[in-house]
């Protein structure tokens, strides 16, 4: 049977309110009585009841987390530096995961709101389909909120790295290398960072007066399985192949190279290849995969730091904007076309 409050109120010989003020740290208690209090709640190995805590100060100590696939080693980091920081300052992370489903994601935030989180980092998806309702209400209502990426016209605090940027470096990068024809396998159409490194792409390849061909642009996803069956399908088909591809992510780059091999072609001789998101494995890959690096951690260490400081009233972070460097990193997977 579970200690009550009022099993320590009943031993110390005070009030339930005396022993609530000790044990959340109020003023006006004589050290005697909180020392008496701490010792008995000691012995028997009491612990407050955190939900009716909350509901008596309206705070639970806790953070709505919510990404967009909860096994992809981006957001593994992400969610990294958000629990790292968020044990820091005491708070709790709840998680949820949209699964690139719109109603997924409004019922995860649906169910955060409704245990009371004092605050939310959401991954939110994007596109025509996407009902942004439910970012309006919280807007609306002061939510503590955070956003990993822009959400044209809502103004919330945001935490983004610098998606753009990094595409332009990676198709330049292999422009320099002499590469004349690239094909971008892009990721799912929820996703504003492939719509920000589609633009990226683009961009190079104007300021470079190379042809930015729309059949070269393939749609894939997320995941080593998207790349490697897009890459199956594309490679099959083409008569004349690029010489180079950008990549969406590090994962649907390696499933890509698997799909090259399996057809016959060498990766970087043939066909070079290009990730992002600079993942653990793609440094220790068979090919180890030239990509641009990210921050994911710092993404998510610095979004939990704004929210808690939405929460607790201090600093200006509400609307907020911070945008982090990215790096291109070399290795094994691009070489030089040769005319």
């Amino acid at each position: 049977m579970s200690v009550t409050i009022s099993d320590v109120a009943r031993l110390a010989n005070v009030s339930k309110a005396t022993v609530s003020a000790v044990m959340n740290g109020r003023p006006g208690i004589s050290e005697k009585t909180r020392k008496r209090v701490l010792e008995i709640a000691t012995h028997l190995n009491f612990r407050p009841n955190q939900i009716a805590r909350s509901l008596s100060i309206r705070k639970t100590h806790s953070i709505g987390l919510v990404i967009k696939e909860i096994d992809n080693p981006y957001f593994s980091k992400i969610m990294k530096g958000v629990f790292d920081t968020c044990a820091e300052h005491d708070f709790t992370v709840l998680l949820g995961s949209s699964e690139l489903s719109p109603e997924k994601e409004k019922k995860s935030i649906d169910t955060l709101v409704a245990q009371r989180v004092d605050g939310l980092i959401l991954a939110p998806l994007q596109g025509e389909d996407v009902d942004f309702s439910y970012l309006s209400d919280l807007v609306r209502d002061c939510y503590p909120l955070v956003t990993l990426g822009v959400v044209k016209n809502y103004p919330t605090a945001v935490v983004e790295s610098k998606n753009v940027e990094g595409a332009f470096e990676a198709v330049n990068y292999l422009i320099q290398e002499g590469h004349k024809r690239i094909a971008y396998f892009s990721g799912p159409s929820h996703s504003s960072h492939s719509e920000d490194r589609a633009e990226g792409f683009r961009r190079a390849c104007l300021e470079n007066r190379i042809s930015c061909r729309s059949e070269d642009v393939v749609q894939t996803g997320s995941y080593i399985q998207d790349g490697y069956e897009k890459g199956k399908s594309f490679f099959t088909s083409q008569a004349d192949c690029p010489s180079a591809v950008f990549c969406y992510n590090d994962l649907v780059a390696i499933g890509l190279i698997n799909a090259l091999t399996e057809l016959g072609f060498s990766v970087p001789d043939d066909i070079s290849v290009i990730g992002f998101d600079n993942i653990d494995y793609g440094a220790h890959f068979r090919i180890p995969l030239t990509t641009v690096y990210v921050p994911a951690y710092e993404i998510g260490k610095i979004a939990a730091e704004m929210v808690i400081e939405q929460i607790s009233g201090q600093g200006n972070t509400k609307n907020r904007k911070q945008i982090l460097d990215v790096e291109l990193i070399i290795r094994d997977s691009v070489s030089k076309k040769e005319e």
